[in-house]
């Protein structure tokens, strides 16, 4: 077996590059072609990604004339002739406005309280059908409109403000961070697993199924994310046969808590249960949102690579700046920056860990480094050998 290659890829979230930036297609994409680049992870009119952590608020308001002659086909086009690959995103069960239109789709803790937001963060129930259906109709227009290389699926996942759980290794989970209990999972669990719920209100029976049923529980949530993960690639695949699809995953080796699978136990995520209909897995080894040293990376991977075959590729996430050191985020002490040398570290600190490859987050962070006379676009360019 012949040693990796890796690819770079560059997430594109937002459209600052075209409005704040007044950059053209074929500027952009050739851009990031000659920074070494290799694949695109971007965003598209269809499903849009909601406002999140990359904050679209105040250049969107800024720029609505210029933002009126955006297309996405064209954008697509660009990179395409700039030889990238095109992975289209879509933030699977993170989407605010679906809760106005499906009030049911908010999910319930173990205590019996609806999910409310923290930050920009709320997530969406994965068992309401509406939703879902909606939400794999978005995808397949945009595999037949956009005829992408690949789909990106994020939040695909339970609920969980994962930036708040993993500071600290010694966070302490709650009833908080399970979910979901509304009536619709609960029904739908004790029909499929074949239990009979105890009598009482939410938090009672809550308790009850984590007490006596815990890992039936755990897999029938974990079913449930990969028929959805499925039904999208079935969808994706007849609109565009062969396009491929990544998954967003949380990063946690067992080794940060315990032992646990968090991110099995709590947000769904079975990594050998996926990887039948997902190619690429990527990690969200955020090093400075997650308080970690570089040298976490590599158990991280490790972990990630037992649980899957040897044919499924891994890839890790890195920050280009600094991200939740203000606000509620304060407490958390968080280092304020990011630094060219941090993030150069990180990079071959994972290449070193077998990774098939980089993805950096986010476009917009190198652009405004640059602009500030900054290293980070250099150093990018030494990462991917550029």
């Amino acid at each position: 077996m012949g040693a990796i290659v890796p690819t770079f890829a560059m997430k594109v979230y937002d459209l600052q590059w075209f409005t704040t930036f007044g950059m053209g297609y074929d500027q952009a994409a050739e851009a990031l072609a000659a920074d070494g680049f290799d694949t695109v992870l971007t965003q598209n009119r269809i499903d849009p990604l909601p406002n999140s952590g990359v904050d679209q608020r105040a250049y969107l308001a800024r720029h609505g004339d210029r933002l009126a002659t955006y297309d996405d086909g064209a954008w697509v086009a660009a990179l395409r002739r700039a030889g990238l690959r095109v992975i289209q995103t879509s933030a699977v069960f993170f989407d605010p406005p679906a809760l106005a239109r499906f009030p049911d789709a908010r999910p319930v803790d173990a205590d019996g309280r609806a999910h409310t937001t923290i930050d920009w963060y709320v997530g969406v129930c994965p068992t309401h059908e509406g939703h879902v259906t909606e939400k794999v109709a978005k995808l397949q227009r945009v595999a037949a409109e956009l005829s992408p290389n690949g789909m990106f699926l994020q939040f695909i996942r339970y609920p969980g403000f994962w930036e708040n759980w993993t500071w600290s290794p010694d966070y302490r989970f709650s009833n908080a961070d399970r979910f979901c209990f509304c009536d619709r999972c609960r029904a739908a669990f004790a029909r499929e697993v074949g239990v009979a719920l105890a009598a009482g209100d939410v938090a009672t029976q809550a308790a009850r199924i984590l007490a006596d049923h815990a890992d039936a529980w755990t897999a029938w949530r974990c079913r449930r994310i990969a028929t959805v993960v499925a039904q999208i690639r079935a969808a994706v695949n007849e609109a565009q046969p062969g396009a491929s699809v990544m998954l967003n995953t949380l990063p946690f080796p067992a080794s940060d808590f315990g032992g646990r699978d968090v991110r099995r136990e709590y947000a769904a995520q079975d990594l050998a249960l996926l990887a039948s209909g997902v190619e690429r897995f990527e990690l969200m080894t955020y090093f400075q949102i997650l308080n970690r040293p570089v040298s976490w990376i590599a158990p991280a991977v490790a972990d990630a690579r037992l649980a899957l075959p040897a044919d499924r590729e891994v890839v890790c996430t890195l920050q280009i700046d600094a991200l939740y050191t203000e606000g509620i985020h304060g407490e958390r002490r968080r280092a304020a920056t990011v630094t060219a040398e941090e993030i150069a570290a990180a990079a071959f600190a994972a290449l070193d860990a077998g990774v098939d490859g980089l993805v950096f987050y986010h476009w917009t962070d190198s652009l405004l480094d640059e602009a500030r006379g900054g290293r980070k676009r250099a150093v990018l360019r030494e990462i991917t050998g550029a």
